[in-house]
């Protein structure tokens, strides 16, 4: 008998689940009002999610959890706290909190990133595309292929700065379709086609957007040791999209701009948007990474693969949506668990 979702959740409350060990992925601390990634945690919520860490979970550096993990002494209700692409607002906003809740995390850089002006491109892209005024239809190449954008008659924004519903369903539905054609490009192709975006759309408006840390604040992020850091790449690309010596160096590379950087070996690497296969996965191997996390939702158990580690991505929750979720991962555990030892038991009969 199937249970609804309804009633499963109702038993859970009555009768917890046991906590299972969770990775968490968060990307910004800040408020952003074209986040259509769902990337940005805004600092108070920031705050009551550390709060519900500290009173729930026994948080973890990410080295030690994987280190704990390998040994088999993992305790069941251990988190660690992971930010990917090194905004700098994992600095300015994320640091100090961490520092007053004494909760460890590991920031994985896309190392081409530092030091540079400006938005990542995905929130450049994702501004200009929702926000930006345009013709009504334009075309651009990407790599070899041409993209042609209806973004409809409609102004982008109101007077007052909203957007009106049809017109941010049509921008989205363009902005994922140019999203997911440059994310395949390498990045000499990439830059290529955001500067012909740009020329096409404008957008004056004053919006604070993050830009990626400088090497000197990396630097005082790590100061206290609280705070690790990890490779992410130096380009962000999609890596099972890239030929096999380009997807090496980007992996390599990152590695080795890292330790540079902060004069230690790193050990941990994370997949840009998650994207990884066998191919990928052999080269942060071969680069030498003990460990590698992906944005697969799941928590984590001595089953795991250490170079594919998945993850819970954060969003903008409330302490109390927060803590339902952590809590519903490790239900969802239980349930995927019992169902696996229930096909088990059924292949010996």
């Amino acid at each position: 008998m199937k249970l609804n979702g309804k009633l499963r959740s109702l038993l859970h409350r009555i009768y917890p689940p046991s906590p299972k060990p969770l990775i968490l992925m968060y990307h910004r601390i800040a408020r952003d009002p074209i986040d259509v990634w769902d990337l940005a945690v805004s600092p108070e919520h920031f705050e009551e999610q550390l709060a519900v860490l500290r009173r729930t979970r026994r948080p973890l550096s990410l080295q030690d959890f994987v280190r704990r993990l390998v040994s088999g002494t993992l305790p069941p209700d251990a988190v660690a706290v992971t930010f990917d692409d090194g905004y700098v607002d994992n600095l300015t906003a994320g640091k100090p909190r961490l520092s007053a809740a004494d909760v460890p995390a590991t920031v994985f850089l896309a190392t081409g990133y530092l030091d540079k002006p400006g938005e990542f491109w995905w929130d450049e892209l994702s501004r200009l595309v929702l926000a930006g005024d345009s013709p009504r239809t334009f075309e651009f190449a990407a790599g070899a292929k041409a993209l042609h954008v209806d973004l409809g008659a409609s102004a982008a924004a109101r007077a007052d700065g909203s957007i009106p519903t049809t017109t941010l369903r049509l921008r989205q539905a363009a902005l994922i379709s140019i999203w997911e054609t440059l994310q395949c490009l390498d990045d000499d192709e990439r830059q290529s086609a955001m500067a012909k975006i740009r020329s096409v759309l404008t957008d004056n408006r004053n919006v604070d957007r993050s830009r990626a840390m400088t090497r000197s604040e990396v630097q005082t992020l790590v100061t206290d040791g609280l705070v690790t850091i990890g490779a992410h790449t130096v380009t962000h690309p999609l890596l099972p999209a890239l030929g096999a010596e380009a997807r090496q160096d980007e992996i390599t590379r990152s590695k080795s701009d890292c330790e540079s950087l902060l004069g230690t070996e790193i050990s941990g690497f994370a997949y840009p948007y998650g994207g990884f296969d066998d191919n990928a996965r052999k080269a942060v191997s071969v680069a030498g990474f003990g460990f590698a996390c992906t944005t697969r939702h799941a928590t984590v158990g001595r089953e795991s693969d250490l170079l594919a580690l998945p993850r819970i991505q954060v969003r903008n929750w409330d302490g109390d949506t927060f803590q339902r979720v952590i809590h519903d991962a490790s239900a969802d555990a239980a349930s995927n668990n019992a169902r696996a030892a229930s096909a088990r038991r059924h292949e010996i009969a």
